[in-house]
């Protein structure tokens, strides 16, 4: 595989959470190896995540999505708000839920973060999961990228 770095900016409390930049980028990378055709969409575009907390997310999914409540992960495609086409998008991400989710699904924790943050870039290539075709698109992706990677099918 052909390592290419994208930009990536991690910040906030990640709260024992493990997420690097070059996590990412191998993600980005395992993405195009799987979708050969995403690769002029994804490649070498900037990607800022976020970790927030319950509450900024309760707030960001409110004001974004007009849904009042906590979710584990948004995602904001940057759909032409970047002249210089270098941005692909911003994630947020809340550990707290995270944690919980996977501890309910009996999921490492780990696996279910990379699950999650692959889920979003898909979100940021223009993926969604409103339609049949979609989700099944979509998913199928996740499974592949994520059987590379060594983790089992979250679906």
């Amino acid at each position: 595989m052909t390592f290419i770095e994208s930009n990536i900016s991690i910040i906030g409390d990640l709260e024992g959470l493990i997420c690097t930049e070059r996590t990412i980028s191998e993600l980005i990378n395992l993405i195009i190896e799987v979708e050969p055709s995403l690769k002029k969409q994804i490649l070498n575009k900037s990607v800022n995540i976020k970790f927030v907390s319950k509450s900024e997310i309760k707030e960001l999914n409110s004001k974004f999505l007009n849904k009042d409540k906590p979710t584990n992960v948004l995602s904001f495609p940057s759909e032409g708000l970047d002249l210089d086409n270098q941005l692909l998008g911003d994630i947020a991400i809340c550990p707290e839920i995270i944690r919980s989710e996977a501890s309910t699904q009996e999921k490492e924790n780990q696996n279910h973060l990379s699950h999650i943050i692959l889920h979003s870039l898909l979100h940021l290539a223009g993926f969604d999961h409103e339609d049949g075709h979609s989700a099944i698109k979509m998913e199928s992706l996740e499974v592949k990228v994520l059987r590379k990677i060594g983790i089992a099918n979250p679906y």
